[in-house]
């Protein structure tokens, strides 16, 4: 609520020029924030792109769970959201690792929501999957069929199995929180057995430019944005939403303010959480040394992740094309000063 409003400081900047001064308003950054995340946005999509091979197929895979799943989701956010991310890893690196698809560990990217249009608890992965990765030899290999990586009914089996069996070992040592409305635990995970899980594997991203793009449209948003929201007086708040039961038809709901309150409020994940991850030979601990490895099979050349450390000025140069750091009145150079006080101190 304070973000970009003065109460958190001001950047200031004054020209070495002319002496003018320029202010901005300090952002809040916090995660949540719809104003502070399409820098950040951009600089994780660009980032990403620099990790992709050049002529790979990447497949689009999402992984969602059975709706009777969100209450005890909810109230086992930390321990269950992990234990998604877990799964889904495994299930793809023991899939692809099998010679009927690929023989290799691939590169993941997994990007985690927990919303619906409708901002209802909807937890589920999106997933940038390599279609080549590195054999147990050290060799660079692709998928055996062009368009094809993974079979969903094979997928939707070995996921189900993996998080449900974990989930009994987690009851088993006493470490879940069962709401009410539970029933009896045995009959609740046939229950999960018998439902049909459907993950949804396709080649959407075609070649190296639009690989991440639609991941890094969501990796830094929130549950809603300001955008969407059509109105909002002393009672309710009314909010645009797409119903896909509908074809995506637009549609407008309009709820209590506490109500709108309390579904955003669903979405925020525990400190310290990362909802974006990464697996197989983009494994944080041993990204460079695979990727370099990859070029240099494929007689490419690594050029390196060149946003990490860049500045902010420099950053939003590259992204956006402006330039901070000119004055607007004399085009002379504008220099950081210490960051001002909040208004109201």
């Amino acid at each position: 609520m304070r973000c970009k409003t003065g109460q958190l400081g001001y950047n200031v900047q004054v020209c070495e020029n002319c002496g003018g001064t320029v202010i901005h308003s300090v952002s809040c950054n916090n995660r949540y924030c719809p104003c502070c995340q399409s820098s950040l946005a951009k600089k994780w999509e660009s980032e990403r792109n620099t990790e992709l091979i050049e002529g790979l197929a990447y497949y689009h895979v999402v992984f969602t769970v059975p709706q009777e799943l969100n209450i005890l989701i909810k109230f086992n956010m930390k321990l269950l959201l992990n234990l998604l991310f877990s799964c889904v890893h495994d299930t793809l690196l023991t899939l692809c690792a099998d010679t009927k698809f690929m023989g290799a560990t691939p590169g993941i990217v997994s990007v985690l929501h927990t919303w619906g249009q409708k901002l209802n608890f909807h937890p589920h992965i999106h997933v940038c999957l390599s279609g080549g990765g590195i054999t147990p030899s050290g060799q660079f290999i692709e998928t055996k069929h062009k368009g094809f990586i993974l079979p969903e009914a094979v997928v939707a089996d070995m996921f189900r199995g993996k998080y449900l069996c974990a989930l009994k070992e987690l009851y088993k040592c006493g470490k879940l929180i069962l709401p009410d409305g539970i029933g009896d635990w045995s009959d609740y995970i046939d229950f999960l057995f018998s439902k049909r899980w459907l993950p949804f594997v396709k080649e959407t991203f075609n070649g190296k430019g639009n690989a991440i793009r639609y991941l890094a449209r969501y990796s830094y948003r929130t549950a809603i944005s300001n955008s969407r929201i059509v109105s909002v007086d002393t009672d309710t708040v009314s909010f645009r939403y797409k119903d896909y039961a509908s074809r995506g038809e637009e549609k407008i709901a309009t709820i209590s303010g506490v109500e709108f309150l309390d579904r955003f409020l669903m979405h925020i994940l525990p400190r310290g959480f990362h909802r974006r991850r990464f697996a197989g030979y983009l494994s944080p601990c041993r990204k460079a040394e695979m990727l370099k490895l990859i070029h240099r099979l494929r007689n490419s050349i690594y050029k390196g992740n060149s946003f990490s450390k860049m500045k902010t000025a420099d950053l939003l140069l590259e992204l956006y094309g402006t330039d901070i750091c000119v004055c607007p009145v004399c085009s002379g150079r504008l220099v950081f000063r210490a960051r001002a006080s909040p208004w109201n101190s």
